[in-house]
């Protein structure tokens, strides 16, 4: 039987929780709010990714629009911030006023939800590193565009071994699942611990298109979820069989 303590699932944006003391920030109605919640949560993503052989699953308790784990710790790092959307988001994906920018506001929202995520994410890795010598870091998203192929791989040049992103692709060839890499979304989440330090720690973000697995326009799973899942975890799998560089 195959071992896969090594791998880490890492899934920051499917909660729709957000907490009354936080929801009374958010400017919008509670119509707007709702289709906010639609455009930018990666629904049932908890469900799709989870593997149960995994060493750890790290998911976000609280909605991206409350804090987002993805986004540096430091707006002047965060490119995202530039347009409102640093971990603590102030405007809407198409740029509306989410909330006011609140220093005091975002010292609570990294000491109760952003920096216990990631210290949760860094120990799981180095429990791998100590455990097994290697880690591999599975960034579970979802995107929706029902013109843009089934899946996208993002990457990162120093933490994602071509193998790893080429393995993947191969699988969705096999499979019979179109797939980009990078594109609309790019990159791959490695706590600051290791990134750019430790080629040990592999990592390498699976984004499923919505239109695979979500009901369109609402909340939901159609009739395929169980089989797209049944995707994910043959990519989990493929990925664990690469062997970290250097």
């Amino acid at each position: 039987m195959t071992d896969y303590g090594f791998v880490v699932v890492h899934v920051p944006h499917a909660s729709l929780l957000i907490p009354e003391e936080y929801r009374k920030t958010i400017l919008l109605t509670n119509e707007a709010l709702d289709a906010e919640l639609l455009t930018m949560t990666d629904a049932f993503c908890d469900e799709l990714y989870f593997f149960a052989k995994a060493g750890s699953q790290i998911v976000a308790s609280v909605s991206r629009l409350v804090c987002d784990m993805e986004r540096f710790r430091d707006d002047k790092d965060e490119p995202c911030a530039k347009k409102g959307q640093g971990l603590m988001y102030t405007h809407t994906h198409d740029g509306r006023r989410l909330r006011e920018y609140d220093n005091l506001l975002r010292d609570k929202i990294l000491e109760e939800f952003y920096d216990p995520h990631h210290v949760r994410l860094t120990s799981a890795v180095d429990t791998a590193l100590a455990n097994y010598g290697k880690c591999l870091i599975i960034d579970g998203h979802s995107f929706y565009d029902v013109d843009m192929p089934d899946f996208d791989i993002g990457t990162d040049d120093f933490h994602t071994p071509p193998a790893l992103s080429d393995i993947l692709c191969k699988k969705l060839d096999e499979l019979g699942y179109s797939h980009i890499k990078n594109i609309p979304y790019s990159g791959t989440i490695t706590p600051m611990k290791h990134y750019g330090k430790d080629k040990r720690v592999m990592s390498v973000m699976i984004e499923t298109n919505r239109k695979l697995y979500q009901k369109i326009g609402e909340i939901g799973k159609n009739s395929e979820f169980e089989k797209i899942r049944e995707v994910c975890h043959g990519l989990i799998r493929c990925a664990a069989e690469i062997k970290p560089v250097g």
